[in-house]
């Protein structure tokens, strides 16, 4: 006759097998009560209750096995497996940290522990994970190709593209790598390159969405692809796409234009990164009456900046587990009606959910200040310095612009505004990615510093920390007529001294034909001027015009590249002008986040108010 446990343990071991879960968390229940307890009974359990989807619950039993046994494989890897549906990455990684030792394939639980950090944004352990794996293993082609991801993202694209090309070998039939590889060539500032690779991708496999996002931003970058052009590959990849996925059912939805509206947020840059910058004051001054704020937050890691936006929105949905199918209807049984995207065809994009169109307006800000290419996306958010009415065929949305500027920042202030210490000539700069930094902008600065003798010019970016990378950065300038000797190039700082060396640049010059943003506006507020290009159309070509005019520095931007070589040797051989120029920078520029905010709302109502007139009978 078995015991009461024993009998409670063979029926939840018969239930389970059936598939009846919550009978059989029951008798598991049963049989811990009746003092039947072991690690493969609370793992068991804490399955059962996984697949129930009580999640906090299986976590906290596969933590009751763990503390019986705490290098039982089947409880670590579950415990990492609740951690991240929960969106628990540390906890995840740490639960997968410990299963390395006794696990009978480590360089697999390695494999599943890098991907974890990944999503942390912690390169760093990636590659000190990814390292302790045997390099001539099974599972050696997936490691170089991830350790190339990584080097790519601590600011070593040339050793990533090493590490790429042999995980190419190792793995042939694999786009992704070619997509990654792609990635590293614009970090390297090679974006042809990267173009022309993600074209040979989508060549073979039309419906690899990775390869057409990386293809279309790397276009932005080419001075010699017209506006129209890039407008055109925007749009064939919009209609690939709505090919490939079916929109879901129109929602059933009252059309009432004056009722309190929820607007949801999709980004993986809630977090102390250059999207947060312009979104944190804009939800910390925003109408809670007329407006209920979710945020569909798709992204691994938190910081203090996660922690100060997320208290901001009436919902938090942390949806990085989420296929976009899932996320769309997640979006759709919120009842959102108005759906924000603040990534475009930048990293965390989740495109491929708003072509379902799950809320009835949709509207891209901040993120991609270029067209999504998608018919689903009814408005891009813009002004009318950055989008005026010569450049609305380039989008296939509707502009709406704002007062002013699109834009409002956020980012740190610096604790003061030193002005430069005294020099016998100039120091011009740019802060900008390398794949902005095209031939026609070194020729540009390569006549500016052979104009003001004995200047210098700083050009600092993560990449240039890489000694490859910065030997091919000099040998590109001496090819464009500059002189290498008279570069300075650094790589990534932590903030405070990347905030510091502001005030070593006396100009600082934008890229053109896309220009600096988020770097223009740190400049401004760390007190150095900025010369800018008129832009040639589209958004991402009149960031610097829609700044400077927003902070009344118009002035400051050129024509044309004759006159911005012309400006920038006039403000280098005239210290009077820079200091006049210095002189006339806002404190804080654009930082009246409840003045935006006004304006901001008025545009949600007004999107909502033409929804619903054309969804009226």
């Amino acid at each position: 006759m078995p015991s009461p446990a024993e009998a409670a343990l063979r029926e939840a071991l018969a239930h389970h097998r059936a598939g009846r879960l919550a009978e059989a968390a029951g008798a598991y229940r049963a049989a811990i009560a009746a003092g039947f307890d072991a690690v493969g009974l609370r793992t068991n359990l804490a399955h059962a209750l996984r697949g129930l989807g009580r999640l906090e619950e299986a976590a906290g039993e596969f933590r009751a096995a763990l503390a019986i046994a705490p290098a039982d494989q089947r409880g670590l890897t579950g415990l990492a497996d609740v951690a991240l549906a929960l969106g628990r990455l540390p906890e995840a990684a740490e639960a997968l940290a410990a299963a390395v030792g006794a696990a009978p394939d480590p360089d697999a639980v390695r494999m599943r522990l890098a991907g974890v950090q990944s999503g942390m944004h912690r390169p760093d352990l990636v590659i000190r994970t990814l390292r302790a794996m045997d390099p001539d293993g099974p599972h050696a082609g997936a490691m170089r190709n991830n350790l190339g991801n990584a080097l790519m993202a601590v600011g070593r694209p040339q050793a990533a593209l090493a590490e790429l090309a042999a995980a190419a070998v190792l793995l042939p039939d694999r786009p992704e790598i070619v997509v990654n590889m792609a990635q590293a060539l614009m970090a390297a500032g090679r974006p042809a390159e990267a173009a022309a690779a993600c074209a040979r991708v989508i060549a073979q496999h039309p419906a690899n969405w990775a390869a057409w996002h990386n293809r279309l931003i790397a276009l932005n970058y080419l001075p010699e692809v017209t506006p129209e052009a890039i407008a055109a590959e925007h749009r064939r990849f919009g209609d690939a796409l709505a090919a490939a996925i079916a929109p879901m059912p129109a929602p059933a939805t009252v059309p009432d234009p004056d009722r309190r509206l929820r607007i949801g947020f999709v980004s993986g840059d809630f977090r102390n990164h250059s999207v947060g910058h312009f979104l944190d004051g804009v939800l910390a001054a925003h109408d809670r009456e007329g407006f209920d704020l979710v945020a569909y937050a798709n992204q691994g890691a938190e910081d203090a900046a996660t922690a100060r936006m997320k208290p901001r929105f009436a919902a938090w949905r942390p949806v990085a587990a989420l296929d976009d199918a899932a996320l769309a209807a997640a979006i759709r049984a919120d009842g959102i009606d108005i759906l924000v995207d603040l990534s475009g065809h930048t990293g965390h994009t989740r495109i491929e959910t708003f072509a379902r169109r799950p809320a009835p307006v949709q509207a891209a800000w901040i993120g991609y200040p270029q067209t999504s290419g998608i018919a689903a996306m009814d408005w891009i958010i813009a002004d009318a310095r950055a989008l005026p009415p010569q450049d609305e065929a380039l989008y296939r949305e509707r502009a709406m612009r704002l007062p002013g500027c699109y834009l409002s920042y956020a980012g740190p202030l610096p604790g003061a505004r030193p002005a430069p210490g005294a020099r016998a000539a100039p120091v011009f700069g740019c802060f900008n990615g390398l794949a902005k930094l095209n031939d026609d902008v070194l020729a540009a600065w390569a006549r500016i510093l052979e104009g003001v003798p004995g200047a210098r010019l700083l050009v600092k970016t993560r990449a240039l920390g890489e000694d490859a990378t910065a030997a091919a950065f000099r040998a590109r300038f001496a090819a464009q007529g500059g002189d290498p000797a008279r570069l300075d190039l650094e790589g990534h700082l932590a903030a405070a001294a990347h905030a510091a060396r502001f005030a070593a640049v006396d100009l600082m010059l934008d890229p053109f034909p896309y220009g600096g943003c988020t770097s223009t506006i740190e400049a401004i507020t760390a007190g150095v001027p900025c010369l800018a290009l008129r832009g040639r159309g589209g958004m991402m070509t009149r960031s610097g015009e829609t700044l400077l005019a927003a902070l009344g520095l118009e002035d400051w931007v050129a024509p044309d590249v004759d006159a911005y070589v012309r400006m920038a040797v006039l403000a280098g051989r005239a210290p009077d002008r820079l200091a006049a120029a210095r002189a006339r920078l806002p404190a804080a520029p654009l930082r009246d986040a409840p003045r935006f905010c006004r304006g901001l709302e008025d545009a949600w109502r007004a999107m909502w108010r033409d929804w619903c007139a054309r969804a009226a009978p």
